[in-house]
């Protein structure tokens, strides 16, 4: 007990001695132990913000030369606001002096307004400004992986760029643009060639049921005729079927002999039906090329839809246009070739004589002197032998015409297209005309009817003729071109 009183006492004489001065606030004893409560003045509690704000006011004062008291500072509720209140007062005040003192206070004020915003006046959370700090942290992060992110796309457009730009693809492009821009213009010219046609409106046809037909097997009768009006229909002295079959890859001339004895079966002119017996070539006179077509059908049971009729002396011009042909002949058909060539020169308009041949051999002939060749028909075994030149000299003009270049090309395709007229419309004719390209390098094949098995000679009405074995000229036709 005498203890705890000792140090009572002693606690005591401590505080009176040490009234705690350091802090008045604190009740203390007196002289006597009696505990007092002393009434203090209230000290006014201090903001760090104010106070930082207060010196950041007065450095910004002095750095602008100007005395700014803290009342009249006080009056605002913010720093924001005593800022705007003074900004107008200082632009009047001081003019700008130099470059290098404006630059100097441009930086202040940024850095001042930038301590401004985070020491807002009265805001006394410090937090506020650690976020900022860190959200700005974060966004110049974002910042430098947007930027990262935008090279790396930035590389693969790049990537993708050189994947576009490929040498092999851009070869292949160029390629492609430059098939169609050479298709374009193939059918423009096709067109223009085909627009030289002489079309004819199809006639009436009275017979189309013969069973020599395929969708492979293309037929066309080229009439030849040596009159000199394409209005007039006279007897043609030729008579060709064009066979093109794309599945044997053979085109095959076959040439019907004018003296054989048919039965002429269609219709006139005038649209009325004739059914008769007489020379071929005679059917043409009668109706046409219609009449000849139906004609040739019903006794040959062959499907003939189109025709190409062509007169022997445009034939000149056809001949010369790809340059002329070479052909091999006998001194007996170069003295023969004299009698035609001299009717031709007279409607040609040329001298007495031109174009004669003194002897025979390999001869470069030209367009007249391979029409007289083609005309010739007293040497040799008569008609037989004349279809087969009328044949040779087709067959090297299509020779001739594969080996030529292109503006040869367009010479032959100018005189041939501008003589020759048919009953094929234009769109037809274009079809004909991709055919003809794919079918340059078919093989060509010669037959005459009646072939030298399948006809004797006759007479009837007072005119020698060719009696036809029409069984066996409808085998030959079903086997040399349509191969059954």
């Amino acid at each position: 007990m005498q203890t705890s009183k000792m140090n009572n006492t002693d606690n005591r004489r401590n505080i009176k001695k040490n009234p705690n001065q350091e802090y008045p606030g604190q009740p203390y004893y007196d002289e006597n132990g009696v505990l007092h409560y002393p009434q203090t003045e209230e000290v006014p509690r201090t903001d760090p913000y104010a106070d930082e704000y207060q010196r950041q006011l007065e450095e910004y004062s002095r750095l602008m030369g100007e005395n700014v008291s803290e009342e009249e500072d006080l009056q605002f509720h913010n720093m924001n606001e005593a800022y705007s209140a003074r900004q107008p007062q200082q632009k009047q005040a001081r003019p700008r002096q130099t470059q290098r003192r404006s630059d100097t206070n441009r930086n202040h004020r940024t850095s001042d307004s930038r301590r401004r915003e985070s020491l807002q006046f009265g805001s006394n959370n410090p937090k506020k400004s650690a976020e900022k700090s860190k959200s700005a942290k974060s966004s110049k992060k974002s910042g430098r992986s947007a930027k990262s992110e935008a090279k790396k796309k930035g590389k693969k457009v790049e990537d993708v760029k050189t994947k576009k730009s490929h040498p092999v693809r851009t070869f292949f492009r160029i390629l492609i643009l430059l098939i169609i821009i050479v298709f374009i213009a193939v059918n423009l010219l096709l067109y223009r060639y085909v627009s030289m046609v002489n079309v004819r409106e199809r006639g009436q046809r009275n017979y189309t049921g013969a069973a020599l037909d395929d969708k492979a097997v293309t037929n066309i009768l080229v009439i030849g005729s040596d009159t000199r009006d394409e209005s007039e229909y006279g007897r043609t002295d030729s008579m060709i079927l064009l066979s093109v079959n794309k599945n044997t890859k053979e085109i095959t001339m076959t040439s019907f002999m004018r003296d054989m004895y048919v039965e002429i079966y269609g219709c006139d002119f005038d649209g009325e039906p004739v059914d008769f017996w007489d020379k071929m070539n005679a059917a043409y006179v009668y109706g046409g090329p219609e009449l000849l077509m139906d004609t040739i059908e019903y006794n040959f049971d062959i499907s003939v839809d189109d025709y190409v009729y062509i007169d022997f002396f445009s034939f000149v011009d056809i001949v010369d246009a790809v340059g002329g042909i070479e052909i091999e002949i006998s001194d007996e058909e170069a003295a023969g070739m004299r009698a035609p060539m001299g009717e031709q020169n007279k409607i040609l308009g040329n001298p007495q004589g031109t174009d004669y041949l003194t002897s025979g051999g390999k001869i470069n002939m030209n367009g007249n002197q391979a029409l007289a060749y083609a005309r010739l028909r007293y040497v040799g075994n008569a008609d037989f032998e004349r279809t087969e030149r009328q044949r040779l000299v087709i067959s090297k003009i299509i020779e001739k015409v594969k080996t030529s270049g292109l503006s040869t090309l367009d010479s032959f395709a100018k005189s041939s297209l501008s003589n020759l007229s048919t009953n094929m419309s234009k769109t037809d004719m274009m079809l004909m005309a991709y055919k003809a390209l794919f079918s340059m390098n078919y093989e060509i094949k010669q037959l005459r009817l009646p072939d030298d098995d399948s006809y004797t000679y006759g007479n009837h009405n007072g005119q020698s003729t060719l009696d036809v074995d029409f069984d066996r000229c409808r085998e030959i036709l079903r086997e040399e071109i349509y191969k059954k």
